[in-house]
């Protein structure tokens, strides 16, 4: 779908329309270990216009994260989505140890046993939000916008 022409032409509106250059443009780090959710995930967010790192397990998606604290700051992530059962490390570990370092990126869990008491521990350690599987995905496109507005 493309803007009217009026808009396509006014100078105010060009940078709203214009591809985002990569220097711009929000990182998001998506773990999963289903690798069919994962690289369907990984498509629509990319659609949304977002750099999209990709972890399979807790150990992958720490090491990601403690790269671009430590290595390159510069290069931090916006938001992170990732499945609350991961293995490895469970993104809930992650998540607290995210709260205990005083980290602030927003991070969305995903789960597929979505229980009242998992969800109120993620909540507690900090959780922006926990969206069930099946996943609705204009809901994490909603959420993810919201995550990385933040």
């Amino acid at each position: 779908m493309h803007a009217p022409q009026a808009i396509r032409d006014d100078p105010l509106y060009e940078p709203l329309l214009r591809p985002r250059a990569a220097a711009e443009r929000r990182r998001v780090l998506l773990a999963e270990d289903d690798l069919d959710m994962l690289r369907l995930l990984a498509r629509v967010l990319e659609r949304e216009g977002y750099d999209v790192v990709t972890a399979e397990d807790g150990i992958g998606l720490l090491d990601r994260l403690e790269a671009t604290t430590w290595a390159d700051p510069a290069q931090h992530f916006d938001a992170v989505v990732a499945d609350i059962n991961i293995p490895g490390l469970s993104a809930l570990d992650i998540l607290a140890g995210l709260g205990s370092a005083g980290a602030a990126t927003p991070v969305v869990l995903i789960t597929a046993s979505g229980d009242e008491a998992t969800r109120a521990e993620a909540r507690q350690l900090g959780a922006l939000a926990v969206l069930d599987k099946p996943l609705v995905l204009d809901e994490l496109r909603r959420v993810v916008r919201r995550a990385v507005g933040r």
